[in-house]
């Protein structure tokens, strides 16, 4: 199998520019609750995402510019990977944010994101480290930040467990129903 034939032609700009940049919100997933789900995906895309019973994602939210996604390509030896990170930047110190900081630094997850760019409803929503799960990299705090960050957590790609792509994306029949597909993955109170 030749995974780098190019087998099409494309178009990699419009006629506006895009929007950079995340929503200032992700869906986080326990990696073990992500592997037991039933997914389909064809061609980088999953059309669906159903979480085993009694498995939910949890939904964390911030600031507009809080967050962030980036994917970096490893050059290999004998094959290419990538590695994803996603930064979340909270403001609020209590006690629940707390404890789930403590939680996340010993985790693994997997993150869906919004783009801010929603032109195309096919790349709205990703999926970052769908494959080999998310791990705490970095958990900052100083008490005189002065943008007031309480918390900055960096989730990335272990060196030993890169993605084979970039974050997969999520598209089921319509915006309406892939909006529907991603906001039940997560429960509004666990």
């Amino acid at each position: 199998m030749d995974c780098s034939k190019i087998n099409a032609n494309l178009a990699m700009a419009s006629c506006r520019n895009s929007v950079a940049g995340v929503k200032g919100w992700a869906i986080l997933i326990n990696y073990d609750d992500w592997k037991a789900a039933t997914k389909t995906r064809t061609s980088g895309v999953y059309s669906a995402i159903t979480l085993a019973s009694g498995a939910t994602g949890y939904l964390f939210t911030s600031h507009e510019a809080a967050f962030e996604g980036s994917v970096t390509m490893n050059k290999g030896t004998y094959v290419n990977s990538f590695g994803h990170q996603f930064i979340m930047r909270a403001f609020d110190r209590t006690q629940d944010l707390k404890n789930d900081v403590n939680k996340i630094a010993h985790g693994k997850y997997v993150i869906i994101s919004q783009n801010l760019d929603t032109a195309n409803p096919a790349t709205k929503y990703e999926v970052y480290g769908d494959e080999n799960g998310l791990v705490a990299s970095a958990i900052e705090f100083n008490s005189t930040d002065a943008d007031g960050i309480a918390y900055a957590i960096t989730l990335a790609s272990e060196d030993n467990a890169r993605e084979s792509e970039v974050p997969a994306s999520i598209y089921t029949t319509s915006e309406a129903a892939t909006d529907t597909l991603v906001n039940g993955l997560y429960s509004p109170n666990p």
